[in-house]
């Protein structure tokens, strides 16, 4: 049941009202990030009655806002742009992804005279303290109809379970201010949508951290030895800074710690302009009716605060709580634990900024635009004026239904363009980006822990090529193996250590977030566990009807990544719901659909055959006939074959099957002998 003795001062204070008396919820959603927020709202938008979310903090929206990497990441490129817009996408907006954007864009034409004021190397920016104005407003209606009940400043410390051990049953919690105090919430079904794993962590469920080695996956990127690439390297975390323009100069006191040469022979300040154009979240000097003073976002690499070997002072602190602590990976550490790491982190990022404040403003000839006119913002309200947590780009990973993997993801013919190698039959989300690590190695310069020290690349975890193909995200990668009643948002997901470093952005947490919570409303509506899911079409294709509809309320969501299919598209849904079903003839190297072109009579009588091929009926199917687009031929389509029974594949008993000889938790492709991609028209190599 429900102890909320501290609770309903701080719902007043945050939401206005008091919380309800029930003990208990279908879901629970732990953690306000972006990716929880999407799951509960897309739970709630599927009828699902009673949603807890409850966050650690009153900041909802994770990297939009408490995390503050305030320049939206999504992978975008500078060719072949539209009137207006700055950068271009891979794979369409959609989703509650697109609608948050759209949401920015609007708070941004109202606030500051654009929707898009910033001037960067993302097409969208916005200001943290409007990030999460944003993911409150959205989540908001939910809220006031009573689906969905959010409950902040408590962290998780206990998960509670079945008598068996093998089903999540709830969670124990406590507070922020008062650790005397402390809830219980039970709940059907449970999503852990927190940084770092926490509920996957203490549910016993088993997850993965750091390196994977190539023995491990066969990953053709992954490192031979563990000697070199010890159990704590991990993508960095970054306390990012957003600083604001003033007619003053001023500096902020000098950091502990600070050391000019940090910065000055660091490969990645490069130099004023760099750092003055890379994230301007708004800027008053080009954009026409723009004239909020200048907001510029600070995230670069000698920020970034690696794990590999933590300084000495960070160490012996950690040691101080717990002997042994400072040799662990983060994951494994406790939230006090973190904590000494994140203070020192923040040292970095100010040294950085003291830096461009003192040692680059006396380089400059023109101090038009020095960094010492800029203060940090104190919209945070914290005391340190820096974000209420580090910018996160790797988390535990849990040891899933099935675990992606880099060669499933490259694309075909080793191009970016195409789709990937593997396309899962029980995709429900799309992405695609560069395998992205951050610096994961520190290197002191003094050859002393207790001295300055820089962040440096580990061979073969940087960014840049290769790239990942346009793939798609399978619903068994969110499922624990074993564990029941537990699902996986957020950084936690079924995945290598290569592959989480390519499904970290905005857009791609949002995509998993809200397909994790439509298939935990298919689990709750039908009362089964949702490892269920996976192989049953029928089920697969309620969570898509979810995800992917005609609903003028709610943005549609990509199913299948083609480049130019639109959700403003009329046969948006149909092309995509048709393309996830495996009912239209689609190479994998067809990465554009074409819908407005002429539909030619032998691909119409392709998609008719494919079509065929995945339903049960005895009906004479009559196709639509006459001269049209193929857009408008596959509306008319999927008119008349959206309700038909789908061809359930045959399928032996776990573990293997599909009898190919590869168990079902490392087969990519579980439902195909031939692994053939379940597609007869797409063979790879």
């Amino acid at each position: 049941m429900f102890t909320r003795l501290t609770l309903c001062i701080i719902l007043v204070a945050s939401f206005g009202a008091l919380p309800s008396a029930q003990s208990d919820a279908d879901l629970l959603v732990v953690g306000g990030t972006e990716g929880g927020c999407a799951a509960a709202i897309q739970a709630a938008r599927m009828g699902i009655p009673n949603i807890v979310l409850v966050n650690d903090i009153e900041w909802l929206g994770g990297q939009f806002s408490a995390e503050a990497l305030c320049a939206v990441d999504e992978n975008s490129n500078t060719t072949g742009l539209a009137p207006g817009v700055r950068h271009q996408v891979p794979i369409p907006r959609s989703g509650l992804f697109k609608e948050t954007v759209d949401r920015i864009h609007r708070l941004n034409e109202k606030k500051y005279g654009h929707p898009r004021p910033g001037n960067t190397r993302v097409n969208t920016t916005v200001c943290p303290a409007d990030g999460n104005q944003v993911f409150h407003e959205m989540i908001q209606p939910y809220v006031d109809t009573g689906q969905i009940e959010i409950l902040v400043n408590y962290y998780p410390i206990e998960v509670l379970k079945s008598a068996e051990g093998d089903t999540v049953k709830g969670v124990l919690f406590r507070s922020t201010e008062d650790p005397s105090q402390e809830m219980t919430i039970e709940a059907r079904l449970t999503i852990d949508a927190t940084e770092w794993g926490e509920v996957i962590k203490l549910s016993g469920a088993a997850y993965e951290f750091g390196p994977d080695l190539k023995s491990k996956y066969g990953e053709p990127e992954a490192p031979e030895s563990r000697e070199a690439y010890p159990i704590t390297d991990m993508n960095p975390v970054t306390y990012t800074m957003v600083i604001v323009e003033t007619s003053e100069e001023h500096a902020i006191p000098k950091p502990a710690g600070y050391d000019p040469r940090v910065y000055d022979t660091s490969p990645y300040p490069r130099d004023h302009d760099y750092f003055y154009t890379s994230r301007r979240v708004i800027d008053h000097y080009n954009l026409e009716g723009v004239h909020h003073p200048d907001v510029i976002l600070l995230c670069t690499p000698i920020q970034d605060y690696p794990f590999d070997v933590l300084p000495k002072q960070v160490a012996e602190a950690l040691e101080a709580i717990e002997p042994g602590a400072s040799k662990k990976n983060i994951v494994e550490m406790t939230r006090e634990q973190r904590q000494i790491i994140f203070e020192n982190a923040k040292l970095q990022s100010l040294g950085s900024l003291y830096w461009l404040q003192t040692e680059l403003h006396d380089r400059l000839e023109d101090k038009t635009h020095s960094f010492r006119r800029f203060r940090l913002t104190d919209e945070f309200g914290t005391k340190d004026c820096l974000p209420w947590k580090p910018y996160v780009r790797e988390s535990l990973r849990l040891k899933a239904m099935y675990m992606m993997k880099q060669q499933d993801t490259l694309g075909v013919e080793g191009e970016s363009r195409n789709f990937a190698k593997v396309m899962h039959h029980d995709g429900v989300a799309c992405w695609q980006f560069e395998y992205d690590f951050h610096p994961t190695r520190r290197e002191f310069l003094d050859d002393d822990a207790l001295g300055p020290w820089q962040p440096k690349f580990r061979k073969l975890r940087n960014w840049g090529a290769p790239y990942s193909g346009r793939a798609n995200f399978p619903i068994r990668s969110l499922i624990p193996e074993s564990t029941d009643g537990l699902l996986a948002a957020e950084k936690n997901l079924g995945y290598s250590s290569i592959v989480s470093s390519a499904i970290r952005l905005h857009d791609h947490c949002m995509a998993v977030g809200q397909a994790c919570g439509a298939v935990a409303a298919v689990a709750l509506k039908g009362r089964i566990q949702p490892r269920a899911i996976p192989y049953d079409l029928k089920k697969i294709e309620e969570v898509r009807a979810g995800l992917c509809h005609d609903d003028l309320n709610a943005s549609p969501v990509v199913l299948w990544p083609f480049k130019d299919v639109a959700t403003s598209h009329p046969a948006f849904v149909a092309i995509n719901r048709l393309a996830a079903r495996q009912a239209i003839p689609i190479q994998p190297t067809e990465y554009e659909f074409k819908p407005d072109e002429t539909a030619a009579s032998e691909w119409k009588d392709r998609v008719i055959a494919q079509t065929r091929s995945t339903v049960q009926t005895q009906e004479s199917l009559s196709p639509p006939e006459g001269e049209m687009t193929r857009g408008d031929f596959i509306r008319a389509w999927w008119d008349r074959v959206e309700n038909l029974p789908l061809k359930q594949p045959e399928m032996g008993p776990a573990p293997d099957r599909d009898h190919d000889g590869v168990p079902d938790l490392e087969d990519p492709l579980p439902l195909d002998q031939d692994n053939d991609n379940l597609f007869d028209w797409i063979k790879t190599e």
